[in-house]
């Protein structure tokens, strides 16, 4: 008899308190499963207000980096499915997550990754270059943990699941998120200038140090 896979929604952040409410509250509305919020050593009120959204909270001590946080939320759910989305999203509504899961679900798919469309500009021109890099995606639990040495990627997670993937000719389906966008790092909590750019430098530069490992 076919049981149908579990799902649950991941949502990695780190000083995320001005949006990952309003995710929080799209995911839990989609009705697709659990809905957990990593808060990765974060220093503003990201936790209480994921929880207060509704979601389940695993909050770290210290500041793992994204991968770290998807992989410690990934070990503690304990389903056949991942959505993993990003707390600093707009636009995002619940059929973009069902839309995301279903190819997994009917077993056409081993991945499925989200494509950016008639968003904001930035994002959709950043991810036109790169999208490889797009954080949205759903996935079997077990194909994520089997990945080696993802924990230590930061940055670096979307390229070390791409190069699995394609050395594991897995089936990928690109879903469009038509409408979504996320907030630019230079844009959070008005981090402009030379700080903002040294945190893209410093998330690019995680990026490839997993291209070249």
């Amino acid at each position: 008899m076919f049981t149908k896979p579990s799902v649950a929604i991941l949502i990695p952040a780190f000083n995320e308190a001005a949006t990952v409410g309003e995710v929080v509250k799209v995911a839990l509305k989609s009705g697709l499963g659990r809905v957990l919020v990593v808060d990765d050593g974060s220093s503003d009120p990201t936790a209480s207000i994921a929880t207060k959204a509704g979601a389940e909270l695993l909050k770290l001590k210290t500041n793992l980096g994204k991968a770290g946080a998807v992989v410690e939320g990934a070990s503690f759910l304990d389903v056949d499915i991942l959505i993993l989305i990003d707390a600093d999203l707009t636009g995002l509504n619940p059929n973009h997550l069902i839309d995301l899961v279903q190819p997994l679900l009917n077993d056409t798919a081993d991945m499925s990754r989200g494509d950016f469309k008639g968003g904001r500009w930035q994002t959709n021109a950043s991810q036109a270059i790169t999208p490889v890099l797009n954080g949205q995606r759903a996935i079997w639990r077990n194909k994520l943990l089997a990945i080696p040495d993802l924990k230590t990627q930061g940055y670096g997670l979307e390229v070390s699941i791409a190069k699995v993937a394609k050395q594991e000719n897995w089936r990928v389906i690109h879903v469009p998120l038509v409408g979504v966008s996320q907030v630019m790092k230079e844009e959070k909590e008005g981090r402009k200038g030379l700080k903002g750019f040294s945190l893209r430098l410093n998330m690019y530069w995680q990026i490839i140090r997993s291209t070249f490992r």
